[in-house]
């Protein structure tokens, strides 16, 4: 399979969160949408993703001892 040259929206990563970002922005009405996965949709961990904030937690203790 190969890649399209442009889209307007570029998703790296297909786990939980990379689907349901891709799912949302369909939702919405943006159809341009190409997902990157090097090998199978959900097999990874999204906690590993940059942007995710790995610290927050659902206490201020918690966040802390996250630290």
């Amino acid at each position: 399979m190969s890649l399209p040259g442009t889209a307007d929206v570029v998703i790296v990563g297909g786990g939980v969160a990379g689907c349901s970002i891709a799912y949302h922005l369909t939702k919405l009405g943006i159809t341009d949408v190409v997902l990157c996965e090097r090998k199978q949709l959900t097999c990874g961990t999204t906690w590993h993703a940059a942007g995710l904030v790995t610290q927050l937690r659902a206490t201020r203790n918690m966040t802390e001892l996250a630290k």
